[in-house]
């Protein structure tokens, strides 16, 4: 290190640049690596699910007989403001999936991601009307797993998701404590929706 002096104020530019071409060299060298092995991970699935969008949530009045809806939620948040939704929607006779995609959704905020979530119960509530059995289960799972089952080539799988996640009411901590309170309040609303079929 070489530091110098003028008029008793030390100057150390010198040892600073030194020190951090020598540093940043060394740094770089470990962010380039950490960044590839990043980047493999990213680009190792490539084939993406094209899955239902926020506003094709109408699609449930057309189906016909019992539901089972998942509503799987990330643990932590990642691209946005709040947990992601991935509602998974199965007709329980058939067992034809509906998969809507990762950012329509939410249990968190005031925004379009709740609101679309509270217009999937309204079509739910409404398919119960019709006299058929709804069940919708909400589940916490890691955003790997969520992350990974927006594509084909992941091999992660509904199965996948249903043997390794946590119930939300299990979960109920921190930003959970909210989103737990924000789904009971739609469910709420839910059950208050449904009319009995004549």
């Amino acid at each position: 290190m070489i530091n110098l002096s003028h008029s008793g104020i030390k100057n150390t530019f010198l040892s600073i640049t030194l020190f951090g071409v020598n540093i940043g060299w060394n740094n770089s060298k470990i962010i380039k690596n950490k960044a590839s092995e990043s980047f493999d991970k990213k680009s190792k699935f490539r084939d993406y699910k094209t899955t239902l969008d926020g506003t094709e949530i109408g699609l449930i009045e057309n189906l016909e007989g019992n539901l089972t809806v998942y509503l799987f939620i990330e643990k932590n948040k990642q691209h946005s403001f709040w947990n992601m939704v991935v509602p998974v929607v199965i007709k329980d006779k058939t067992g034809k999936t509906y998969q809507y995609k990762k950012g329509s959704f939410a249990l968190q905020g005031c925004g379009g991601g709740l609101n679309n979530m509270s217009l999937l119960m309204k079509y739910l509530s409404q398919h119960k009307s019709q006299g058929y059995k709804v069940s919708v289960i909400p589940l916490v799972v890691e955003n790997e797993l969520l992350n990974g089952f927006q594509f084909f080539d992941s091999q992660i799988t509904l199965t996948t998701l249903l043997d390794d996640n946590i119930d939300l009411i299990l979960y109920r901590k921190n930003q959970f404590e909210w989103i737990y309170h924000n789904y009971k309040q739609l469910e709420n609303e839910f059950e208050k929706r449904v009319k009995t079929p004549s």
